[in-house]
Order: C-alpha cells, then sequence, then structure tokens
C-alpha cells in the first residue's frame, strides 16, 4: 500500500518577503532556491548585471540567496546595499566638480559605487594590491567615507560642494598631499583599484528600488544615472580583469522608460524574471518553484500539483485547478506563495484538495491578500499630504458598477477631488502592478485585455481603451466575471 503524502497543512512554501525568509528559514532560499532564467549563476559568474521583472517576481530573492550562500565561501564577497530608505534623488545633486546633469549623477553614483567596491577588496585576503590600496582604504576610513550608511552625508553632499583632504592618493609612485573633490577622486581610486589582482569573486548588489515610484525629476535622472554608472563599473573591471561587479535589482517597467539613449545596450547583461512564458496552467515555472521549496523539509513530495492539486474542476472558464489558481494571481512568486497559505488554510489534508476549498481559497485570498496589496502600491503616488483623496479614488474602484470601466467614468466620479492627471497616474499604478488590464482588438473583431504580466498584444499603458479589473479585485469586490 502506498504511503500517504504529509498533510497539505505541513509544506512550507517560503515567505512572502525574501527578507524576512532569509532571516527566518535561510534553509528555503539557500537549498530551495529555484534559479529561475539563470538570474543568480548569471550574477555569480558575472554574465547578469541586471535583474528585471514587476514587484514580487523574485529579484531579491535571487540577490538573497547568493548572499546567503556565499557567507561560506571564502573566496566570495558579496556585498547587499538596499536602498529603500536612502535619498537616491539627491545624488544627482552631489557637488562632484562639474555641472549639474546626466554625467554628473553618474560621476555621483560611481564614487559611491567604488568606495562600496574598495570596502570590499578589503575583505579579500587573497588579494594582491599595491601600497597605495592599503594607504588609500586608512585615508578613505580616516574621513568617513567608508561608513556603511552615507544617508547624512549625501545629504550634506547635495548642499555644498566639498573637498576631501586625503594625504595618499595616486598611482604608487605619485603620492601627493593635496585636497580633492570627489570627481578627481574618481579617477583616483580607479587607478588604484586597477592595480588589485584577486582571484575570488566581489559583487556588489543593489536592492530597494522597486519601493520608489520615480515621479519626480531628479528620481528618473538618478536611476538613469545608477545605471550609467553600472555599466561604466562593469566594463572598467572587466577591462582589468578584476571579478568584480555591480548589480541592481530594477523594475522592468521603471527600466523600460529610463531616459537616456543607451540604456537598451545594457538588456544582453540582463536577466528577465517574466513568469508567464508557460501559460496559466501546471506547466508554468511557479510550480516548479514551489517544488523547490517544499522539498527542503518533505523531499519525498516531488510535485506539489500531482499530489495535491490535480483534481478536475468545473469553474468556468477551467477544468484544471492549477490554471484556476494562477488566474488569480499576477503570475508573481509573491501572490502563488500567498494564495497557497490561504489553500492549506481551507484544506490541510492528504488527499487532493476540493473545488470547495479551493473557491473558499481564492476567495479569501482576493479579499485579504490581493486588495490590501493592490492599494498598498497605490501608497505615495499623490504624496503624503493626499491621503483624503487617495481614499476618495479607493473608495471609487471598490464601487464601480462592473469590472469593466473607462477613464472618463472614474475621472467624473473624482471630480473636485482629483484632476485627469491625478486620476492617470493612480490609474497607470495600478496597470503597472497588474491590479487592472487594458482591452485591446486584434484586428479581426476579437477583443482581449492586456496585463502586464500577460501582454497579448504587447501594448503599454493608455487611457483610450477600456480597463478591466483583476479577477482577484473583481471576486473581492463582487463584481461578476466577463
Amino acid at each position: 500500500m502506498a504511503q500517504k503524502p504529509p498533510p497539505l497543512k505541513t509544506l512550507d512554501f517560503g515567505h512572502l518577503d525574501a527578507a524576512s525568509e532569509a532571516i527566518e528559514e535561510p534553509r528555503l532560499l539557500i537549498e530551495g532556491f529555484y534559479d529561475y532564467k539563470g538570474a543568480a549563476s548569471g550574477i555569480a559568474t558575472g554574465q547578469n548585471w541586471l535583474l528585471l521583472g514587476p514587484k514580487g517576481s523574485g529579484k531579491s530573492a535571487a540577490l538573497e540567496h547568493l548572499r546567503l550562500l556565499w557567507k561560506s565561501y571564502p573566496d566570495s564577497f558579496f556585498d547587499y546595499w538596499d536602498l529603500r530608505s536612502f535619498p537616491v534623488n539627491d545624488v544627482t545633486s552631489i557637488q562632484m566638480g562639474q555641472s549639474a546633469g546626466a554625467s554628473r549623477a553618474q560621476s555621483a553614483w560611481e564614487f559611491l559605487l567604488l568606495l562600496r567596491i574598495i570596502r570590499s577588496i578589503d575583505l579579500d585576503n587573497g588579494k594582491s594590491a599595491p601600497r597605495s590600496f592599503s594607504e588609500l582604504f586608512t585615508e578613505l576610513s580616516r574621513a568617513g567615507l567608508l561608513q556603511s550608511d552615507w544617508r547624512a552625508n549625501v545629504a550634506k553632499w547635495s548642499k555644498s560642494a566639498f573637498k576631501v583632504d586625503l594625504k595618499v592618493v595616486g598611482v604608487e609612485s605619485e603620492r601627493v598631499v593635496r585636497e580633492y573633490s570627489p570627481l578627481e577622486l574618481v579617477a583616483a581610486m580607479k587607478a588604484i583599484v586597477a592595480g588589485v589582482s584577486t582571484e575570488s569573486r566581489h559583487v556588489v548588489a543593489l536592492d530597494g528600488l522597486d519601493s520608489f515610484f520615480f515621479e519626480t525629476e531628479d528620481e528618473w535622472s538618478s536611476l538613469s544615472g545608477l545605471m550609467y554608472a553600472i555599466s561604466s563599473i562593469n566594463q572598467f573591471m572587466r577591462t582589468h580583469e578584476l571579478r568584480i561587479s555591480v548589480v541592481a535589482a530594477v523594475r522592468s517597467d521603471i527600466y523600460d522608460v529610463l531616459p537616456g539613449g543607451d540604456l537598451n545596450k545594457l538588456k544582453p547583461y540582463s536577466a528577465t524574471l517574466d513568469w508567464s512564458a508557460q501559460g496559466i496552467g501546471s506547466a508554468n515555472h511557479l510550480w516548479t518553484l514551489l517544488n523547490s521549496k517544499v522539498a527542503v523539509r518533505h523531499p519525498e513530495v516531488r510535485d506539489v500539483v500531482k499530489t495535491y492539486l490535480a483534481a478536475p474542476v468545473a469553474i468556468w472558464p477551467h477544468r484544471e485547478l492549477t490554471e484556476y489558481l494562477l488566474d488569480y494571481t499576477r503570475l508573481l512568486p509573491r501572490d502563488l506563495i500567498a494564495l497557497m497559505g490561504y489553500v492549506q488554510r481551507a484544506y490541510g489534508g492528504t488527499s487532493l484538495v476540493p473545488e470547495s476549498s479551493a473557491k473558499e481559497a481564492v476567495r479569501r485570498y482576493s479579499e485579504e491578500y490581493f486588495v490590501g496589496e493592490v492599494l498598498d502600491n497605490l501608497a505615495g503616488v499623490l504624496g503624503a499630504d493626499r491621503a483624503r483623496e487617495l481614499a476618495s479614488f479607493r473608495d471609487v474602484m471598490r464601487t464601480l458598477p462592473t469590472r469593466t470601466f473607462k477613464f472618463d467614468d472614474v475621472v467624473s466620479e473624482l471630480e473636485g477631488e482629483l484632476d485627469r492627471r491625478e486620476v492617470k497616474l493612480l490609474l497607470k499604478q495600478m496597470f503597472d502592478t497588474g491590479a487592472i488590464g487594458i482591452r485591446n482588438s486584434s484586428g479581426k473583431h476579437k477583443d482581449y485585455f492586456d496585463f502586464v504580466f500577460r501582454k497579448v498584444s504587447g501594448a503599454g499603458f493608455t487611457i483610450r481603451h477600456t480597463f478591466l479589473l483583476h479577477n482577484a479585485l473583481a471576486l473581492a469586490w463582487n463584481r461578476p466575471r466577463a
């Protein structure tokens, strides 16, 4: 007689947030990590400089996986830099000793990134470095430039010009005692780093940019300058055969509209975490991700779908439970992990999940998780002083008479509270986070809806066409499915 599988309620699918998982259950990120699109391995080898994908797609998980894994590798150094509370827009104003503009933003980021790299190199006992490197490190430390948190310094540097009095800067044969501007310091740091050799692997990883809305010109200029700085630094390291690179996790919708003419050249060095390739059935790689997590504590469960989710259903238009479940997500790891938590609460047994339990799980997930996730993503779009107006927008979205609506329907409901530009900003944020789709046509009288996570036509945001609430929002707000 075949042994029964473990109860579904005992399986561990991981956490919604990679940072929390890294603290509470690091094994899931080390042994149970699924390297989708080779994102982590590409960073490890230096092939990838960018991780692109929507919020919740697993970018941070790839970085946390490497950070935890490399702790046991004496020749691998991972510097994780969380920018969530960093004054990103102030970087464009750092007084580098050159006029304002794109080049100053790039130079300012190069200055900050080189400081992180020098701090990482100093930890490498296997390096071979000229004496000027250790002297530079000592002087930078004395000047307070190698601290882990520069928030106060960046604010100060952005308001007034500054120079650093360093006793030893430059190549070994040209020691100079004088003040250096940040721009001069960048050149000097590069010259000294070029003289370092090491077989070790160093990565400076930038994360936390998903929390920014990038509505001000300074924020856009800063992020664009950061991308160019990453490219410049990485090319410099390759030129000097150093296994050192800077990596950034960036929302793909933000990256695609950054100002600058050459950013597309960085795409060959990116890994895009788009989970829609295999559709919404059992072949989607999200199920493989869950299998990897579950196998850490229950290696006997080789296939979550076959073991627990293979019962046929009759929930229009779906016949397979996996399709039904994924159709209420945005095809993101975060959404599916959240949904499977509700499935476990609705049914925790050892056999196939009943249709009734799945429907109850989807309903509770839609009401308790998905709505909150969507509305949280609207916070900050209008600014902290517009909470009342944002609440009005939320109420209008909750009380739409149908799940399809027009731009002017929302504008008219909010007349006197929000103008058309503000309504457009909020709807665009909902589109960018997968909460609403846009109706398009194939030209053969066949309409379909594009969502950011599943684009049929590849079209972007527009207010000219009809909008559609995501399935989970339609269910939570009691709007009949079309």
